[in-house]
């Protein structure tokens, strides 16, 4: 790939990085720099606006966008603040060291220097400090989910035994013993993902959300 191509593609990625971090630190109780326009919704009496899901919508890639509505871009947004009102409200943090890691990675992953960042965030009339700010609310949004994925499941002898036998373990050679470790863990997985989604889907049924209007 020529260095200009790469470059373009460097910058895609961070446009698209950037995009989903400052939709996350746009909303939300104390920030004082929410995004003004048109309120889509409001979620526990904080209020959604219609440039929040603009950009939401834009930081998807043509894969991700394929089938995705504007009124989908509004309901990750709302999940996304229902999730985080809840991390606040069970006192989690984001140490300064977590912060500063948060953004070496994004640094990295976006292949971008700080000056260049801050020059991209400025073209999108934001800035560092709030892009810092998003990664703080996407730190405590991924310890909630942490939390509520870290219980214990028992996985029974049975499971995994029905696991091996309908899969291609045994004409491939693996003993159910070489097997049964990868099993349960992807047992486990599975459980944790499905407690995770029902987790998500009863915050979304306590919180008062109101839908004011969809962008279209």
């Amino acid at each position: 790939m020529e260095k200009g191509a790469r470059k373009r593609a460097a910058a895609v990625v961070a446009a698209a990085l950037i995009a989903v971090i400052l939709v996350a630190g746009c909303t939300g109780n104390g920030t004082g720099d929410r995004k003004k326009g048109d309120v889509a919704a409001t979620v526990n009496g904080v209020s959604i606006y219609f440039g929040e899901v603009e950009e939401e919508y834009a930081s998807l890639s043509p894969g991700q966008g394929e089938g995705i509505s504007k009124a989908d871009a509004l309901s990750f947004v709302i999940e996304r603040e229902i999730l985080y009102q809840q991390a606040v409200k069970e006192r989690l943090t984001a140490t300064g060291e977590e912060q500063r890691q948060a953004y070496e990675l994004l640094l990295l992953e976006s292949n971008v220097t700080e000056q260049e960042l801050a020059r991209q965030l400025s073209e999108r009339n934001s800035s560092v400090e709030r892009l810092k700010a998003g990664l703080r609310r996407q730190i405590l949004i991924d310890k909630l989910l942490d939390k509520a994925a870290g219980k214990s499941y028992i996985i029974k002898k049975e499971e995994v035994e029905a696991v091996y036998n309908s899969g291609n373990f045994k004409s491939a050679g693996v003993s159910f013993e070489a097997a049964q470790k990868g099993i349960v863990d992807m047992l486990t997985a599975q459980r944790q993902r499905a407690g995770t989604e029902v987790y998500i889907q009863g915050l979304k049924d306590n919180a008062k959300v109101v839908i004011i209007a969809v962008p279209g």
